[in-house]
């Protein structure tokens, strides 16, 4: 019996295996609409768009369209339309644009059609051909239908992973967890060489459009620089992009190529002004109509909850474990805020031992005695671990309850910078204030003025008027895009920003 069994599993392996290369063979091909090459295609076009649909509705609900500045919305949608005319799928697909509410440079597309641009990548560009820069190279994913490779190759590879399993008898079935996982992030990355396919068309199609090319260029050098000084911010656009150096080369040889076949191109004028004026009281940092990082504060207009963050550091309050995570990333500093609601009220004490509990199963051992009687009658541990990212940690836990919450701050850091980590979690806990209804009410982000430049003013004044220092002219100049050497000309529009902490 065992014999035929055995024997079973494997001409079941061999069926799986010839449908999986008969599938290869027969229905796993198609023409890239852009390139014209042959590639690996289990999607139709019909599902594709279901899939993008499916996923809009998400991104809708959870990210949120940014509906403050209906000429900026109208904008991007206009400079998409103009751009989805001139690609290989114009007759067949229709192309969706929109800004969501997040504060992070990025762009991306989902299948079928369905483009966004996040409102902190609009308050970084500068011209309306940079965003047709952004644009069409986000419109080239979905062009070369770049998403519905991507889930074809995973969706061949779960073939094959079934037709080894069953020919194994189940001997990797303990990887295939792993294989899913490892598909599943796949889909939400393109691969290096798609980051370029996307960069070369994209200039193509806004070149098309009547856009100037240059822009492309220029945006890529104002990208490179923000990198080098803040990498956090543009990291999660970038993660499987090539180097921004090597984009840099590549684009520049685009545009000489431009420059020998449409020279007049490159003498398109650039519309700036055209642009910035429609950033006018843009929402500026993280803002989610609850919670709001203005400055050095944080704000939490649900439960009251004010905190100064120490300087330099950066937040993010679209966590779905926590009610907030704060750091220092280029120092590997984390702090994790929460409030948790309770069944039952408890003590201080009470809540604090839970907690110990919780932490001690993820791994971190105390350190030292409880310090008890802090602000908010809220107590204190340290403790001790390690981490697959940082190596060996240490941690400082500050939890107290109030009207039946839980309220705590969690940071970790790599056990040679505790003693610098220890006191900024301390103050930011000495910070931590409940502030008025009245107060909450009044809260609002941040948001960019425009200011036009008049006859005379310089990169100091302009500096002085609006920060009180003219030290700040370099950061402002490389904020709007412009070189600090030379004073911006009468009839310039600027943005100026709430702060210039960031930078």
């Amino acid at each position: 019996m065992s014999f035929l069994n055995s024997h079973l599993t494997k001409l079941l392996a061999i069926s799986l295996i010839g449908v999986f290369f008969g599938f290869l063979t027969f229905n796993g091909c198609a023409v890239n609409p852009v390139t014209g090459r042959t590639q690996l295609m289990t999607v139709s076009e019909e599902r594709e768009f279901r899939i993008g649909q499916q996923v809009d509705k998400q991104v809708r609900e959870e990210m949120g369209i940014y509906l403050e500045l209906p000429e900026l919305r109208s904008l991007v949608k206009e400079v998409g339309q103009n751009l989805a005319r001139h690609t290989a799928r114009a007759k067949n697909l229709t192309y969706r644009f929109e800004i969501v509410d997040s504060p992070d440079f990025n762009a991306f597309a989902l299948p079928g059609g369905f483009i966004y641009v996040h409102r902190g990548l609009l308050e970084r560009i500068n011209t309306i051909d940079e965003l047709a820069s952004v644009l069409g190279h986000e419109i080239t994913h979905v062009d070369a239908r770049h998403s519905a490779a991507q889930i074809s190759k995973v969706e061949l590879l779960n073939i094959g992973l079934l037709a080894a399993n069953v020919a194994t008898q189940g001997a990797i079935s303990q990887f295939g967890d792993l294989v899913n996982i490892g598909a599943v992030l796949a889909l939400n990355k393109f691969s290096r060489d798609a980051e370029r396919e996307a960069d070369h068309y994209g200039t193509i199609y806004m070149t098309k459009a009547g856009y100037n090319p240059k822009s492309s260029f220029e945006v890529m050098q104002q990208i490179q620089k923000i990198q080098l000084r803040e990498p956090t911010t543009v990291e999660s656009w970038f993660m499987t992009h090539p180097p921004t150096s090597e984009r840099l080369a590549n684009l520049n040889e685009e545009i000489k190529l431009i420059q020998q076949n449409q020279p007049e191109a490159l003498k398109r004028p650039i519309q700036r002004n055209q642009y910035i004026r429609r950033l006018e009281g843009l929402a500026v940092g993280e803002w989610n109509g609850q919670e709001l990082i203005r400055g050095d504060y944080y704000y939490n207009k649900e439960f009251l909850v004010k905190i100064k963050l120490p300087e330099g550091w950066q937040g993010q309050i679209t966590n779905k474990q926590y009610t907030a995570v704060f750091g220092q990333p280029k120092k590997d500093f984390y702090v994790y805020f929460d409030i948790e609601p309770l069944r039952f009220p408890v003590t201080s004490e009470e809540y604090f031992r839970e907690f110990e509990s919780k932490l001690k199963k993820r791994g971190l051992q105390k350190e030292g005695i409880t310090s008890p009687r802090l602000k908010h009658n809220a107590l204190m541990g340290t403790y001790r671990g390690s981490s697959s990212q940082l190596g060996a940690v240490k941690a400082i836990a500050i939890t107290f309850t109030q009207e039946a919450n839980g309220y705590s701050l969690v940071g970790i850091c790599k056990s040679a910078d505790f003693s610098t980590f220890r006191p900024l979690v301390e103050s930011m806990s000495e910070s931590l204030t409940f502030i008025s209804s009245q107060e909450a009410l009044q809260l609002q982000p941040g948001r960019l003025k425009i200011h036009e430049v008049k006859t005379g003013e310089t990169w100091d004044s302009i500096a002085e008027k609006y920060f009180g220092n003219p030290q700040e002219k370099n950061k402002l100049a490389e904020y709007n895009g412009l070189e600090v050497k030379e004073n911006p000309s009468a009839g310039v529009l600027l943005k100026i920003p709430p702060t210039l902490h960031f930078q």
